[in-house]
């Protein structure tokens, strides 16, 4: 029998050994319910890219309506711009437990998983287990973080697969455990089928250790002894490599083909996968399992940047460098803001009492280092595995600074750098208990943060302790800046959130009229109100409604003419960022609107939470038939010549107004008549006014019969269409 000791013993060796995983899990878990209560109260999503991101997997939703090799395939390269992994993922996950926002946005439970057990994995690596969970408790702290793991952008997923790899990189030591590095190869791989920047974060691991294994010696000495290759591998490799290829491209070629490399996508895969079955193969060593890692790697991303390397190429040198950018952007490499901007984004994005600690951590213990012995350097060994994670932290500034892509979210993937910087100073203090009353101080004040920055019950916290003057660019002791949003109010008030309501009522008016569908054209563009929301929203539930952006869909046209083309126009009277955008909602508001109403009526007015509307216009008359559209602009650029701002131009039948409108900005009024009646009146009205009447028709003979006894009647074809103008005479006039 087990006596009370020995059961003790092992209890406490079983906790021993168990408690940093269950420590782990529970702070997992409050990750993931305090998310979804985020995104239970949260109805606004803003900004395009989220909203983008989210529309890409209903895609990606569809793609896997059934699970095949056609499907996987399609998967991988169906979007052109982006890495498929995060959309994929979404989709799943909403395959999984529903189509929704906040099941696909809560697929980051998954990667907020990888990310905590990641950077627990380095921070025990480098300096045991409370190392280890304090980095991942300031990890899951640390705001920005925190805060990218209830949106939909790639930044988060990218941040795992980074910790994920810095961990498997260390662990490999220096490529010398061959399980290790051979899992690092897949996760690299996986990290580069999630977002183009991935490299950006793991470059500089990867190039320490690889001086730090000597491989530039060992492979060269390798080089040098090669002998006689084994024809057996060679012979697995050439075939393994086309087998694969060709699993992979043959039931796809008809879609390979439409691709930019074309056939050669074949070639190309079955030498990556050859080469790598070919490393595998080799007796393990630093050097094999290096190009074993490497070919895992390139293996799986290749599935996507094999068949886009163009789109890869030219999206890179466009987002990173400005080349063929529209906007044409350049580095100012002698702007003092250039060199600062991204360091204020880890400045806010880590938290600024986290970063005032990490300071004050590590300038405690140089100081005690030079002290202790001043012939010894205070700065880590060579050897060391930290050297990896300061290396990627410094290349990942440097490389974001000497770019043009400037957006805060960029470097989320860095900051558990800092959080496991933080946690190794603090731990490796002489004086433990000052490192532990200041890792107690600083995870207790993240927890509050994360309270005070992402509930707005809480946030009365966040405004009582703000400084009465800029002190680092931060107004308050709690981080502040983009995308540290609450969840239901400033920027995230539910009275944004009219997408439903405004689709709702288009979708009625379509039913009602018995249509099988209906237009809406989305003039804003702004954070909170633009076209990818109504997007979304269209594409999980009213698939007979066309939404459309026009400065998008037409770019080369004025948006205040395309606007005339849809059956509803939303437009934003708050300032757009789209300038063609923001002169159209100025031209309907302002000096067109009378001919804007001729040919809208306004259905609804949302007020919005910053003053501004948003305006819900109806088409007044809907064609009943196409009418050419070349013959119309003809027809404005005649009335334009032939017309004055005493003359009226008639429209009938009534839907031809909006094509005609399109393209015609006066001098005379436009109407719409639907029968004599409506025509005689405004006959009479022109009479009156010594003017002519213009009649744009596509029934000539109809007008001509309501004209007739007028003595000066002419007319004209344009076309199927016809202008008959009439010029009533002085006695008609007199009578009027």
């Amino acid at each position: 029998m087990v006596n009370d000791h020995e059961y003790t013993s092992r209890w406490r060796a079983t906790l021993d050994r168990w408690w940093p995983a269950l420590l782990l899990a529970g702070l997992w878990l409050f990750q993931v319910i305090a998310n979804w209560v985020w995104l239970s109260k949260n109805v606004v999503m803003t900004a395009f890219d989220r909203i983008a991101a989210l529309s890409n997997s209903l895609f990606y939703y569809d793609t896997f309506s059934e699970i095949t090799l056609r499907s996987l395939f399609k998967a991988t390269i169906q979007d052109e711009i982006r890495p498929p992994l995060f959309a994929a993922s979404m989709a799943i996950m909403q395959k999984l437990l529903g189509v929704s926002t906040d099941v696909a946005v809560m697929v980051n439970a998954v990667y907020m998983g990888i990310l905590l057990a990641a950077s627990y994995g380095i921070g025990t690596r480098l300096g045991g287990r409370r190392t280890g969970l304090i980095s991942a408790a300031l990890v899951a702290f640390t705001p920005m973080v925190f805060s990218m793991s209830r949106y939909a952008y790639f930044e988060f997923t990218v941040a795992a697969f980074t910790a994920l790899s810095i961990y498997l990189l260390l662990t490999s030591e220096r490529f010398e455990k061959r399980g290790f590095a051979l899992l690092l190869g897949p996760a690299l791989g996986l990290g580069l089928l999630t977002k183009r920047t991935f490299p950006v974060f793991v470059v500089g691991a990867l190039l320490v250790v690889f001086f730090q294994a000597a491989l530039p010696q060992k492979l060269w000495a390798r080089l040098k002894s090669l002998g006689r290759p084994r024809w057996r591998d060679l012979l697995l490799a050439l075939l393994g490599g086309v087998a694969l290829s060709a699993l992979w491209y043959f039931p796809n070629q008809a879609v390979a083909q439409t691709l930019a490399v074309g056939f050669w996508v074949f070639p190309i895969w079955a030498t990556i996968y050859g080469l790598t079955i070919f490393f595998l193969l080799q007796p393990p060593s630093a050097v094999t399992n290096f190009l074993s890692c490497s070919g895992l790697a390139a293996s799986v991303a290749s599935l996507w940047y094999v068949p886009r390397v163009s789109s890869f190429i030219e999206r890179i040198l466009r987002a990173g460098w400005g080349v063929d950018h529209n906007r044409q952007p350049v580095i100012e490499w002698t702007s003092l803001s250039n060199w600062t901007y991204y360091l204020n984004s880890f400045f806010y994005g880590f938290s600024p009492v986290f970063t005032l600690l990490l300071l004050l951590a590590i300038g405690l213990l140089l100081v005690h280092l030079i002290r202790r012995s001043r012939q010894t350097s205070p700065l880590p060994r060579w050897n060391s595995g930290w050297w990896a994670i300061i290396a990627s932290l410094i290349m990942t500034y440097f490389i974001f600074t000497a770019s043009v892509y400037k957006h805060d979210r960029a470097i989320t993937p860095a900051l558990p750098f800092l959080g496991i910087i933080l946690a190794g100073a603090l731990c490796r203090l002489p004086w433990r208990r000052l490192g532990t009353a200041l890792a107690s101080f600083a995870i207790v004040f993240g927890v509050i943060q994360f309270f005070a920055i992402s509930y707005t019950e809480l946030h009365v916290l966040a405004e009582q302790t703000r400084f009465p003057r800029l002190i680092l660019g931060q107004s308050g002791l709690f981080a502040q800046g983009p995308y540290l949003e609450l969840a239901d109010s400033g920027i995230n008030d539910p009275g944004w959130h009219i997408s439903p309501d405004v689709l709702q009522r288009v979708e009625q008016r379509r039913k009602l009229e018995g249509w099988d569908s209906i237009s809406c054209g989305i003039l804003a563009d702004n954070t909170q109100l633009h076209i990818g929301i109504f997007f979304y929203d269209y594409l999980r539930g009213y698939p007979a409604i066309q939404v459309e952006d026009p400065a998008r869909v037409y770019p080369h046209d004025s948006v205040y003419s395309m606007s005339f083309v849809y059956d509803y126009v939303l437009l934003h009277t708050a300032e757009n960022r789209d300038e063609s955008m923001h002169e159209a909602v100025g031209f309907i508001l302002g000096e067109r609107r009378p001919w804007f109403e001729q040919a809208f009526e306004l259905e609804h007015v949302y007020p919005m939470p910053d003053g501004s509307d948003a305006l819900l216009f109806r088409r007044r008359h809907r064609p009943e038939s196409t009418y050419n559209n070349e013959s119309l602009y003809d027809i404005a650029q005649y009335l334009h010549q032939a017309g004055t701002n005493g003359d009226r131009v008639l429209v009938y039948p009534p839907g031809m107004l909006n094509g005609l409108l399109k393209h015609y900005w006066g001098p005379s009024e436009a109407l719409p008549v639907g029968s004599e009646e409506e025509f005689s009146s405004a006959q009479s009205t022109v009479a009156a006014a010594g003017g002519q009447t213009f009649v744009i028709t596509d029934d000539r003979a109809e007008v001509l019969r309501w004209l007739e006894g007028e003595p000066a009647v002419e007319a004209m074809e344009f076309g199927d269409l016809s202008v008959v103008t009439a010029q009533p005479s002085a006695s008609s006039q007199v009578e009027e």
